[in-house]
């Protein structure tokens, strides 16, 4: 096993440098906690329960269930200029938020929300702290975050192969120098928590995990990426009344709002390709979902993964290479074939690129991708495990993927 590590991402250096009162948000398990207690000084910090009371540290108590002790030690520190953390904010009442105002801008007063709606109704027009917070969302870690550090602890090939599945914070503690050995056992020490999570992020948004929903991810999870494939789906299953993308619509953007689901934009096309933002949640969903009663059997899951690895990588490589280029990461598809990555600038293509996850390129990979290509004129490269002596295109291995993010941590 590899000792767990601790990422200092980027998120960081934004909270500590902002201004006054603070706002951190992010659905369940994306390490919002975790980056309080263990990189901001705070004199006071309250984990509000869903019954009103609290958990408390550095306060006069280690905890109280009485709402109005909670709201009563939380202004006084503000009152003494104390940094207050109130974590799981959103379970106090609306007219603790108001009373907010009043205090402000004492102390500093930094909340952390796991319900994404109520974090939008904290910084819109009508709410009584508008403009009085710095907002600092969270989602999973960054592309450029994760290969970086996991680089520092295993070689740089293992990983590029785990980064699409260790951005949830909360996967880290699997970490294992063998790529598939890691998968496996976050898939086989979560087959609970994985759901589980899923409805504490509903619970968190006041909805139902209703049918359509988990329908919804499901189809998503194993291969549908268009809205049209998944109202197919669904109307298959007699969930929706009729084979209508805009029936899908609505659940989708909630889910998007609720940080489950991606849609990466089409180049040359004004669609959208949807995905499960979580790949480790992905993969969950798809082996449940395709193989059943047999997707508790680790050969079959040690076969998906092996199919799967390459799949991931490319994703996660477009969209660390639209971070690395400050662009915007977009996906190709034709009837005749598909391109994995095409970054733009102000709807430019300045790279496009093919992962082939082998162990020995070939120059008919070469061939076909510039056959593929030839429309584009800008950057070309091939993203691969094996170096190829060419001047066609540009061969980026792991390691040279790892050289293109040094600068920004240098």
């Amino acid at each position: 096993m590899v000792p767990v590590i601790v990422i200092p991402r980027k998120e960081i250096e934004k909270i500590k440098s902002a201004k006054g009162w603070i706002l951190i948000h992010g659905r369940r398990k994306v390490g919002k906690t975790f980056i309080v207690k263990n990189f901001i000084k705070y004199d006071l910090y309250a984990l509000v329960k869903r019954g009103g009371g609290a958990l408390l540290e550095g306060g006069p108590l280690k905890g109280t269930d009485n709402y109005d002790q909670v709201v009563e030690i939380i202004l006084k520190g503000l009152e003494e200029g104390k940094t207050v953390v109130v974590d799981e904010f959103q379970r106090l009442s609306e007219e603790f938020i108001d009373s907010l105002q009043m205090h402000h801008p004492k102390g500093k007063l930094i909340l952390l929300g796991s319900s994404m709606h109520v974090a939008k109704e904290i910084t819109s027009r009508k709410s009584p702290l508008l403009g009085l917070l710095s907002e600092v969302p969270l989602s999973l870690l960054s592309p450029i975050d994760i290969f970086y550090h996991l680089s520092r602890s295993i070689p740089t090939e293992q990983a590029l192969m785990l980064s699409p599945y260790l951005r949830d914070p909360w996967t880290l503690r699997y970490l294992n120098k063998d790529p598939k050995e890691t998968i496996l056992n976050i898939l086989e020490y979560s087959r609970s928590a994985i759901p589980a999570l899923i409805g504490e992020v509903f619970l968190d948004e006041d909805r139902f995990l209703s049918n359509v929903y988990e329908s919804i991810m499901r189809s998503i999870a194993s291969g549908k990426s268009t809205l049209k494939e998944v109202s197919d789906q669904l109307f298959s299953k007699k969930l929706i009344k009729a084979s209508d993308p805009s029936l899908v619509r609505p659940y989708v953007k909630i889910m998007e709002d609720m940080d489950l689901i991606e849609r990466i934009p089409l180049y040359d096309n004004k669609g959208n390709y949807y995905s499960i933002k979580s790949k480790i949640m992905e993969l969950y969903f798809y082996i449940d979902e395709k193989y059943n009663i047999e997707s508790r059997k680790t050969t079959i899951i040690k076969e998906v993964i092996d199919e799967k690895i390459p799949f991931h990588i490319q994703f996660f490589a477009g969209e660390l290479m639209a971070e690395i280029l400050d662009g915007t990461f977009r996906y190709y598809m034709t009837k005749d074939f598909d391109i994995d990555i095409v970054i733009t600038k102000r709807n430019h293509p300045v790279l496009v690129g093919e992962v082939k996850w082998t162990k020995k390129l070939k120059q008919n990979h070469i061939s076909t991708f510039l056959k593929n290509t030839e429309k584009f004129n800008c950057k070309k490269v091939l993203i691969s495990r094996a170096s190829f002596d060419t001047k066609d295109v540009e061969i980026i291995t792991p390691s040279k993927l790892l050289e293109m993010i040094g600068p920004y941590h240098s």
